[in-house]
């Protein structure tokens, strides 16, 4: 899987679009759930540091997949998932018809 996600990343070109980071911070911060997150921004990669006020993966899943719906483009998205103890990290890419896209690196703890 981690080779087949680094050919489709090749294949777009990643860019970095206020919106995103927009609908990003909007989606965690109406989250009850969360105590602290942090977004920034490493050349044309999101990194998405999220403290949960109670770890489970069940939760950090459904806060992955509502978000992903959020921010996504309809035409492709590609995502894994690596279980690390107490913390969860996913690697998200999506990208529209003119294979523009962004690349997301989300952990939640």
């Amino acid at each position: 899987m981690f080779r087949v996600m680094n050919e489709y990343l090749a294949k777009i070109t990643l860019e970095i679009d206020q919106r995103f980071s927009q609908k990003i911070d909007l989606f965690l911060s109406d989250r009850k759930d969360i105590r602290k997150y942090c977004i920034n921004v490493n050349y044309n990669k999101y990194v998405v540091d999220v403290h949960l006020k109670k770890y489970s993966m069940e939760l950090a899943d459904t806060i992955f997949c509502e978000l992903a719906a959020v921010i996504r483009y309809p035409y492709s998205l590609m995502s894994l998932r690596y279980n690390e103890g107490t913390q969860v990290r996913y690697r998200f890419v999506t990208c529209n018809e003119e294979k523009k896209g962004i690349y997301m690196d989300l952990v939640l703890s």
